[in-house]
């Protein structure tokens, strides 16, 4: 079964195999890990001593209390990555064998802190530099070059700027293949937007 928790993909088997795990804790203290996980996601800080006293009286050991956080964390990271809104999320959740009221529990801080966690992976994703042609010649001879002036441009934040001058030398055949594939990425964006 496909979930949109997962991506539109199976859900992965060590999730299936720790749900029940996840089910020993009460709804309380799913709620309660799901902030502390927010909080480490959000703002790098995770108090793994505090959320292994929470999770004490239910019998759990170490390794179980591992496997719990590590799926409440691949629940909250991938519904935010996958922009899943929060009934969506319960009934999948439902669907892999939590109990609803775990499962609503889970919810509720995902929910409060989507918007933010979503503006936080955003800043995190990998950005390619901006390049710019900045000329190119051809070179005659023997064999037919073209020489292309580059320039890369890095916001190393928001208030300087780096650039980097490369010189690309290619020849026609690598050249021409180049503008080939270059066309067909093109295409391939235009037809996803």
């Amino acid at each position: 079964m496909k979930f949109n928790v997962c991506g539109g993909l199976d859900a992965p088997d060590w999730i299936l195999a720790n749900m029940s795990t996840l089910s020993k804790i009460s709804s309380v203290r799913i709620k309660v890990l799901a902030k502390h996980i927010i909080d480490r996601m959000l703002e790098g800080v995770f108090d793994y001593e505090k959320v292994l006293k929470l999770s004490k009286d239910s019998s759990l050991g170490e390794s179980e209390v591992k496997a719990c956080i590590a799926v409440l964390h691949f629940f909250v990271a991938n519904a935010a990555k996958f922009d899943v809104d929060d009934s969506t999320l319960s009934k999948e959740l439902q669907q892999l064998g939590l109990p609803k009221e775990h499962s609503d529990a889970l919810c509720t801080p995902y929910l409060q802190n989507k918007d933010s966690l979503q503006a936080k992976f955003l800043e995190q994703a990998l950005r390619i530099p901006a390049l710019q042609i900045g000329g190119w010649q051809v070179q005659v001879g023997e064999s037919k070059n073209v020489i292309m002036r580059l320039t890369t441009t890095n916001s190393v934040d928001q208030e300087e700027e780096t650039s980097q001058k490369l010189q690309l030398c290619l020849t026609a055949e690598k050249f021409h293949l180049l503008l080939h594939e270059l066309k067909t990425a093109k295409t391939l964006l235009e037809e996803i937007s």
